[in-house]
């Protein structure tokens, strides 16, 4: 069910916003029933004066695994697989998989690796003949490897979610694109997308960042020359779509935020959404700091579920304080490889906690 949207403008006399360091930077908060503030400034690229708005589109790297998340959780909820199945049994080609579940994956207690990902890129131009599934395929034989025992502790990897979403369309029937655009984002008002149209140009910081990018990736290829300190990048793909693939604006989080914290919610039933937040223990009661999907934290006495997303030319982060029905989410245009909870400082000055 989607619900009214009464944008308001955050409080931006004391904000945090200055000190991130990006082009182009939007940021915003919803109840189920309204957006409760936002912020945006920049443009679609440091050369076009064309301004950023709610349609602007963003790539979401990594807080794509939110969505392979729900996806999984719906297959769940209509009984097709389980939590505790052993991912073997829906993808018996690789037996490496042995005795990890579904679960296992979900939480990043699969014990499986983590090969650095920033060269699993394609020029988007390439995207029709581009084989995802050769890509999983390739990536899976030739660079999973256990490492450690199921659920013995908490280890990020990608490669859980390339899974993931193997296993979502092997039990779907249908491609892992067609099956979240279909069944999680099947709202056209979304936008949400694929390929890069209306997209805000992404950039790296030139400088010594600018030399480390070199090593890391063909520039030639993949940017443009540098303009005012920054190196901005081509329109680029990721290989892996379940794990990074999903692009989104400001509007399309808006209704799709609002859909899930409703309790009337078309994506998930409450049960099943509630049981996707719970946090998930380590085999030895431990906290792991994972639920199903998402990462687990608190801010000012508030239990909240995270994601961050970032890689080449883009920083992300999306919340959900399930207990008060917030989400929060933060946007911004530069290259960014780790989870910085930046939403810590922007959501204790602009929600009220009390």
């Amino acid at each position: 069910m989607l619900m009214t949207i009464v944008a308001t403008s955050c409080d931006t006399s004391s904000n945090g916003f200055d000190e991130i360091d990006a082009p182009a930077i939007y940021y915003g908060a919803v109840s189920q029933d309204s957006v409760l503030c936002i912020y945006k400034k920049g443009n679609l690229s440091i050369t076009n004066d064309q301004a950023i708005d709610k349609h602007s589109q963003f790539a979401l790297f990594s807080i794509t695994k939110t969505f392979t998340a729900i996806g999984i959780m719906q297959l769940v909820e209509s009984g097709r697989i389980s939590l505790d199945d052993p991912a073997i049994k829906h993808l018996p080609q690789y037996e490496f998989l042995g005795e990890i579940t579904i679960r296992h994956l979900l939480t990043h207690q699969s014990g499986i690796n983590n090969p650095l990902p920033i060269r699993w890129i394609h020029l988007a131009e390439n995207d029709d003949t581009f084989d995802f599934d050769e890509f999983n395929r390739k990536v899976l034989t030739q660079k999973a490897k256990v490492k450690s025992e199921a659920g013995s502790k908490a280890a990020y990897s990608n490669l859980n979610f390339i899974l993931l979403g193997d296993i979502i369309s092997k039990v779907s029937g249908l491609s892992y694109h067609d099956y979240i655009m279909q069944n999680v984002l099947n709202n056209d008002e979304m936008g949400f997308q694929w390929k890069k149209k209306n997209v805000v140009t992404g950039y790296h910081r030139s400088g010594i960042q600018g030399l480390i990018l070199g090593f890391l990736m063909d520039k030639k290829k993949f940017t443009d020359p540098k303009v005012g300190g920054f190196i901005p990048f081509k329109k680029i793909n990721l290989n892996g779509s379940a794990y990074g693939g999903l692009l989104a604006s400001p509007n399309g989080l808006n209704i799709f935020l609002q859909e899930l914290l409703s309790s009337e919610s078309q994506i998930l039933s409450k049960e099943i959404r509630n049981a996707m937040f719970m946090e998930q223990p380590l085999s030895n009661k431990k906290p792991s700091g994972h639920s199903l999907g998402w990462f687990t934290g608190s801010l000012s006495g508030e239990k909240y579920i995270h994601h961050a997303g970032g890689g080449g030319g883009y920083y992300l982060e999306m919340r959900i304080y399930p207990e008060k029905g917030i989400a929060t989410y933060l946007l911004t245009n530069k290259s960014g490889f780790s989870d910085q909870r930046i939403l810590d400082k922007l959501d204790a000055q602009h929600l009220d906690f009390k």
